[in-house]
C-alpha cells in the first residue's frame, strides 16, 4: 500500500502546527505494511509574500495577514497538490492520502483529513461568545462562512476525516451532517514527552508548582489561575509557585504577584524540564478544541484542572487524574487547586497511569490506528 502524506510545511517542518504533522510523518515512516510518500505543498518565497501583500488587513493598530482563508492561496495550494500527484503518477501509484487539514478534492484516490477544528465550531464559537478565537481575529463572519463551504466540498468529497476529539467528531455527525461512518477519533499524540519511559519527577523542591502554559493568556483562563493562585497562596502557604510560561510581558494590570514567575517563549527542553517540576497544570481554558498541554502533562504524572468545556472532559477525569472547572470564579478553582494537592489518591495514581497516557497519547498509536483504517477502507474498495 502506497500513501500520500500532504501537508504545508510553513518553510519548518519541525515546528509546523506545534509539530503535529512532522511528529505523525516520522512515525507512519517506522510502520511496516507500507510506503510513505511526501506531498510537499508547501509555498514559499515570492508566491508567499505575493499572497501575504493581497491580503493585509489593520487589527487593533496592527497590520496583520490573512492569507490563509483567500481563495487565491487555496487554490494555489490545492493546484500544488495536483501537480505533484501528477508527477508522481508517473514514478508510483498512491493507494490513499491523508491530507493534514482541507486542502482539495482529490478524484480517483481515496482520501483523508486529520482536523483539530472545523468552520462549524469555530462559527459557533463566534456566534456564542462574539469574541474571535485567538488566530482567527482578522477573519469576519462572512469570511469563515465563505471558508466553511470549501470545507464542506472537501467533507462530501473524502473517504474519511480523522479527528483529535469526540468533541469535534459528534460536531462532524449532528451539526456539519457528515455520515458517522465517515469520522474516526484517534486524538492526537503528545509534542513534549519524558525523555525515557523510567522518568521521575525532581527531587528536593522547596516550593508546590503550578503551571500554566499558553500564548493566548486570557483565551485559556489565565487571569483566572492567577487570581485563584493568590487566594491559594494567601491562605494556605508561601512556599507556591505559579510557572507561566508564553507571555513576554505581563498581561495583566498592576504588578506580577509575589510567588508568580514570567517565562516568554520557551524551547521544548525547557518545557519538559517544568513539567517535571509542576505540581499542577491549571489551564481552564473558555475555548481549546483539545489541549495538547493536558496530554502532555499527564505524559508526564502531572494532574490538571481544566474547564467543562469543549474535548477536555474527554481527558481530565475529576478525581482520577484532575478536576474540572464550570465556571469564572477563581475561589472555585481555588478549592480544586487546594484538593489536588491534598489527594493523595490522585498523585498514586497519577503516578502508575502515566506509562498508560503516554502510551496512548502518542504518536506511533495514532499513526498506527490511522492506517489501519485507511487499510481497511482500501480492502472494502478492492472486494
Amino acid at each position: 500500500m502506497n500513501i500520500g502524506f500532504a501537508c504545508d510545511w510553513e518553510g519548518n517542518r519541525e515546528k509546523t502546527w506545534s509539530g503535529t504533522p512532522y511528529l505523525l510523518y516520522e512515525s507512519m515512516k517506522k510502520l511496516d505494511g507500507f510506503n510513505l510518500y511526501d506531498l510537499d505543498i508547501n509555498i514559499k518565497g515570492f508566491e508567499l509574500f505575493l499572497y501575504k501583500i493581497l491580503n493585509l488587513k489593520l487589527y487593533k493598530g496592527k497590520i496583520e495577514h490573512k492569507y490563509r482563508f483567500s481563495k487565491l492561496y487555496l487554490n494555489s495550494i490545492k493546484n500544488k497538490l495536483f501537480i505533484n500527484l501528477n508527477k508522481f503518477k508517473k514514478i508510483e501509484t498512491l493507494d490513499t492520502i491523508l491530507e493534514i487539514g482541507d486542502i482539495g478534492i482529490i478524484k480517483d484516490i481515496p482520501f483523508y483529513i486529520y482536523q483539530d477544528l472545523s468552520l462549524d465550531l469555530l462559527i459557533k464559537e463566534l456566534k456564542e461568545n462574539s469574541k474571535p478565537m485567538s488566530g482567527y481575529e482578522n477573519y469576519s463572519l462572512n469570511e469563515l462562512y465563505k471558508r466553511r463551504e470549501w470545507q464542506l466540498k472537501i467533507y462530501e468529497k473524502c473517504s474519511g476525516v480523522f479527528t483529535m476529539s469526540k468533541w469535534l467528531a459528534n460536531n462532524l455527525v449532528t451539526d456539519t451532517n457528515l455520515p458517522k461512518k465517515k469520522v474516526h477519533v484517534v486524538y492526537m499524540g503528545a509534542i513534549i514527552v519524558p525523555d525515557k519511559s523510567d522518568y521521575h519527577l525532581l527531587e528536593g523542591k522547596k516550593e508546590t508548582t503550578i503551571l500554566f502554559i499558553g500564548r493566548d493568556f486570557f483565551r485559556k483562563g489565565g487571569d483566572i489561575v492567577v487570581e485563584a493562585f493568590k487566594i491559594l497562596k494567601k491562605k494556605y502557604s508561601s512556599k507556591l509557585k505559579l510557572i507561566i510560561v508564553g507571555q513576554k510581558y505581563w498581561p495583566l494590570k498592576g504588578e506580577i504577584p509575589d510567588g508568580v514567575e514570567l517565562i516568554g517563549e520557551a524551547p521544548w527542553e525547557i518545557i519538559r524540564n517544568l513539567y517535571m517540576m509542576a505540581d499542577l497544570y491549571c489551564m481552564p481554558s473558555r475555548f481549546e478544541p483539545l489541549g495538547t498541554v493536558f496530554v502532555e502533562a499527564l505524559s508526564f504524572g502531572v494532574s490538571c484542572i481544566g474547564r467543562k468545556l469543549c474535548a477536555m472532559p474527554e481527558i481530565i477525569k475529576p478525581d482520577i487524574n484532575g478536576y474540572i472547572i464550570d465556571n469564572e470564579n477563581p475561589e472555585n478553582l481555588e478549592e480544586l487547586m487546594v484538593k489536588v494537592f491534598e489527594d493523595r489518591d490522585i498523585k498514586s495514581k497519577m503516578k502508575k497511569l502515566s506509562k498508560n497516557y503516554r502510551d496512548y497519547y502518542s504518536w506511533n498509536r495514532v499513526a498506527s490506528d490511522m492506517v489501519k483504517i485507511m487499510k481497511y477502507d482500501q480492502i472494502k474498495i478492492n472486494c
